[in-house]
């Protein structure tokens, strides 16, 4: 059975510095999606095929896998991406704002989860949120850095 799961972190939490906007946010994602080895420990490498306007090709690599995967990527600023992958993954990564105008920031996944076979009972939500929410809330620490270095 092929598994779905979102999350969603406020981007700016209290006490969180600097403070990242929208744009910032999305140029993070923008990176992310060219420099995905640097967020996904589980990617041993990232070649992008293509790249022209809001469409994005790349071909990844996993760890102890010999198999090329192609990721197609489609992004219409500043709100989402799509990233379809050809094991039949989708990801998606929605920056939006909640009931106090507070951004937020949303990853789901359909068709699949990273590292949780098909065959396999599918874990809590509260072991997903916690295992994706980390890798959600690590990317915001480095689009913070970027920030801080001057980068976004």
């Amino acid at each position: 059975m092929m598994y779905s799961f979102a999350i969603t972190r406020p981007v700016n939490p209290p006490g969180a510095a600097p403070v990242l906007t929208e744009e910032q946010l999305w140029k993070g994602l923008e990176y992310k999606a060219r420099n995905p080895a640097a967020f996904v420990p589980m990617i041993s490498s990232s070649k992008t095929t293509f790249d022209e306007g809001n469409k994005l090709v790349r071909e990844l690599t996993l760890p102890h896998s010999p198999d090329i995967i192609k990721e197609e990527i489609a992004s219409h600023a500043a709100t989402i991406m799509y990233f379809e992958m050809s094991t039949g993954l989708r990801i998606t990564n929605v920056i939006s704002y909640g009931p106090e105008n507070e951004l937020l920031l949303t990853y789901s996944f359909a068709n699949g989860l990273p590292g949780v076979p098909a065959d396999k009972p599918k874990p809590s939500a509260e072991v997903l949120n916690a295992i994706i929410g980390k890798a959600l809330s690590n990317g915001l620490v480095i689009f913070r850095q970027m920030v801080e270095e001057g980068k976004l």
